[in-house]
């Protein structure tokens, strides 16, 4: 029976009555439960059903693609990646005011199933969402790499810096393993006590592989089950990823754990101590306090070592920087002494490299990934609640709008003091130890700058061994392809230099618990 065959079986003038009623009714919920209409996602490039996007990026240089989606949608557009929304920023204003300005609402991470469940089990301070958990270890964390700490390192990273250039006079050949073993023993030190004089001890080679695996399995767009959660599900043998994540698990935690238990044990002063006797970190389990030291040195470990890499690409590419550096340094500190960071106020230009290098190539070219959590608009459009939101770094720092000339390796830029860069992520989630990684890049340039001339790499016939700028490795950190360089002393007064420096310095680190001293933290 219809509803008008019901109504109008109603006796007299009920039909009439029920209708007018209905009617209004209807009318009334309509007008108080009306939504606005909702304003439209940012646009982007057309997908695929169910995978949407997910093919249309490359495996190769994906931030370059974005930066030109950046060009034909603006400076926000939008993605889709299975399940998920991705919502790219391209400018720097769009970055800032969202990343940085909204920072409150913009600082959770997306759930990452195979780096952060399968890998990780929920370890890794980066990968947490936002929430007491993340609170809890960045706070803890906070306390050994703050600005204020950070400068007790200095004294540290001087004595390293000896050995660094030291190894340039005798192998510069092999500068690319030096930046490594030298951000390698500074941040193992720091974190269990132990430096790394050669730079290929087992510890090192094990962290580090445990490094690029994490990595790896963080890569976004790598794994199918990150768009497909549901897949996780799946029991082992019909989900290879989650073997993988099982072996890189176990062999994070075995060494992790193990680095832990011996940095205990040592004399003198490292973060494993301290923040073992933190209030605070009497309610975290061992396995927690282990992975929170140790993700410390995996992700400080590299990125340092790519900056320094960097750096001497520019050096290459802009041969007219290290003349004018040089200039700076042969009238501030002069030829009987190596640049320490008592001259960093009167080394202006020096200090412009530091910031120059990490707009020029972020090792972070495609940025990492934040999470909105909550609705939101911008530029009249619709932001959801739970879209991935990215600050593309190739795109934000290669705008010509923002930097002139982009391409070019220009320190001067930096004079103007509002110019800014986000080479250390943005607002609560940017990286903690950034004082740090300031302090090793400012004391290794200047000296490489004092030191030191950089130029091509020749072949035996005398021919240029060309190096392409623009070669970069893919991942979530991108570093130059290896390339070779020609690193020779300017003189031999700065030769002696350097030498005397390395015999003070190598005395002083037979006895780490000496150089960190429990008394001085």
């Amino acid at each position: 029976m219809s509803l008008i065959q019901v109504i109008s079986s109603l006796p007299g003038g009920s039909a009439g009555t029920l209708v007018l009623l209905v009617l209004s009714v209807g009318i009334l919920a309509q007008q108080l439960f009306k939504k606005k209409d909702p304003l439209p996602l940012p646009p982007g490039p057309p997908g695929l059903p169910i995978v949407g996007n997910s093919f249309q990026i490359p495996l190769i240089n994906p931030w370059r693609k974005q930066a030109e989606w950046t060009k034909q949608y603006g400076p926000i557009y939008r993605l889709k990646l299975g399940k998920d929304i991705v919502i790219v920023l391209g400018t720097q204003k769009a970055a800032r005011d969202l990343l940085e300005k909204r920072s409150k609402i913009y600082s959770s991470r997306p759930r990452t199933v195979m780096a952060g469940e399968n890998v990780s089990r929920e370890l890794r301070v980066a990968l947490l969402q936002r929430g007491d958990k993340w609170r809890t270890h960045r706070r803890l964390q906070g306390q050994v790499i703050n600005q204020n700490i950070s400068n007790k390192y200095k004294g540290f990273q001087n004595l390293e810096s000896a050995q660094l250039i030291k190894e340039l006079v005798d192998r510069p050949e092999g500068f690319l393993s030096s930046f490594h073993r030298y951000n390698s023993s500074v941040i193992f030190a720091m974190a269990y006590g132990k430096r790394m004089p050669r730079g290929d001890e087992e510890d090192v080679v094990a962290i580090d592989e445990i490094a690029k695996n994490f990595l790896h399995s963080a890569r976004l767009g790598t794994w199918i089950v990150d768009s497909f959660p549901f897949l996780n599900y799946l029991p082992t043998f019909m989900a290879p990823w989650k073997r993988i994540g099982n072996n890189f698990y176990n062999w994070a935690e075995k060494m992790h754990t193990f680095n832990r238990n011996e940095a205990l044990q040592r004399k003198g002063w490292n973060w494993t101590k301290e923040i073992a006797r933190m209030k605070e970190a009497q309610n975290v389990s061992p396995l927690e306090l282990a992975f929170m030291v140790g993700f410390l040195y995996e992700a400080g470990s590299d990125s340092t070592t790519i900056a320094l890499e960097i750096f001497i690409l520019a050096l290459l590419k802009h041969p007219e920087v290290l003349k004018r550096a040089q200039e700076e340094l042969d009238r501030v500190v002069g030829p009987n002494r190596l640049p320490t960071f008592d001259d960093k106020d009167n080394l202006p230009y020096v200090r412009n490299c530091v910031d120059e290098v990490l707009r020029w190539r972020s090792p972070s070219a495609g940025g990492v990934p934040h999470v909105v959590e909550e609705d939101d608009e911008y530029m009249g459009y619709r932001i959801p609640k739970g879209a991935i939101v990215v600050g593309n770094l190739w795109s934000i720092h290669l705008d010509p709008e923002i930097y002139p000339n982009p391409t070019k390796f220009m320190p001067e830029r930096w004079d103007d003091e509002e110019n800014v860069h986000y080479g250390f992520g943005f607002g609560r989630r940017a990286c903690p130890g950034k004082y740090i990684a300031i302090n090793s890049l400012f004391v290794n340039c200047a000296r490489i700058l004092w030191g030191f001339n950089v130029e091509h790499a020749e072949n035996p016939d005398g021919t240029v061994i060309p190096v392409d700028e623009w070669d970069m490795t893919q991942g979530l950190m991108s570093r130059p392809v290896r390339y070779k360089a020609s690193i020779t002393p300017r003189d031999a007064k700065r030769v002696e230099v350097i030498n005397q420096a390395w015999e003070g310095a190598e005395v002083q680190l037979q006895d780490m618990g000496k150089v960190l001293r429990m008394e001085d933290f």
